[in-house]
């Protein structure tokens, strides 16, 4: 076990009710799993197996919405209490506490190591339990909000009933974020994953499969032909081995999509207020 962090696990989405913001994902196409509550917190997941679960990796989206901010643990009731949209992008740990460690000596103010599970009860009428440890740091020290965590139970998250979308999308390739300065946002993740950097503008930052894009307002929206909501954590890149097949399953279901260079965009409107970009695999 080490001090790494092994790459972004997943994105997490701020969304104002996790039931309907899974139906949306339902309808564009996704195989959406079944609502958890937690305290003070509720989510669902998009869950991708194109990934090293073996070696403690997942590939996923998360719906969270705050149901009671007055029992929900910090930071997440200030967190979730700011604009819907991507609100962090969470990582992977091969041993939370060595990472701890590690991210406090360099002057990074984290809570304690938490040892975390919860149940999941399917409508087959199973249960599950994914079991997880987790350290969060405390807001506003990173130009994007991030967090991580140690899987003890990934198979979990990579099961066929979770895995299989109509769509045909296969996995998480990338966060996307806006700006003003993306090589100054960029030493900051540089430094403390630590990930190695490509490009001025976007600025990618790379860990292991799942890559953070970090672009100006001006080349997002000449990249993707939308002015970017927001400064921030703004969406992700997908992928998809049937890429027409994709899009027409998203626009039967009245999704508004617009051609890509090697893909599609997907309104932040049809979205839980986040850009996705699909693309076909490479």
């Amino acid at each position: 076990m080490t001090d790494r962090l092994l790459d972004i696990d997943h994105l997490m989405i701020n969304v104002p009710n996790a039931q309907s913001a899974g139906e949306a994902f339902e309808a564009m196409g996704f195989t959406v799993t079944p609502l958890s509550g937690m305290p003070g917190l509720e989510n669902r997941l998009v869950c991708f197996s194109d990934t090293d679960a073996a070696g403690g990796v997942c590939n996923y989206i998360e719906l969270m919405g705050l149901t009671d901010p007055s029992i929900a643990p910090p930071p997440m009731p200030t967190l979730l209490s700011r604009p819907f949209g991507p609100i962090s992008t969470v990582l992977c740990a091969d041993d939370v506490k060595a990472a701890r460690e590690r991210l406090v000596e360099g002057g990074m103010a984290l809570g304690p190591a938490l040892d975390l599970q919860r149940d999941w009860h399917l409508p087959s009428g199973e249960t599950i339990t994914p079991a997880f440890a987790v350290a969060i740091p405390d807001l506003d020290q990173s130009p994007f909000y991030w967090n991580y965590c140690q899987h003890k139970t990934p198979q979990h998250y990579v099961r066929d009933d979770f895995t299989g979308h109509s769509n045909g999308i296969t996995r998480l390739t990338a966060v996307l974020a806006v700006h003003d300065a993306p090589l100054e946002a960029a030493a900051h993740y540089e430094s403390v994953w630590p990930a190695n950097k490509t490009g001025v503008d976007p600025v990618i930052l790379t860990l292991g499969t799942v890559d953070l894009e970090i672009f100006s307002p001006g080349m997002f929206a000449e990249q993707f032909g939308v002015t970017p909501p927001r400064p921030g954590l703004v969406g992700m890149r997908l992928e998809t081995d049937k890429l027409s097949e994709t899009r027409d399953v998203m626009t039967k279901a009245g999704v508004e999509t617009h051609a890509l260079k090697n893909g599609f965009l997907v309104a932040p409107t049809d979205a839980a207020n986040a850009v996705l970009v699909v693309e076909a695999k490479a």
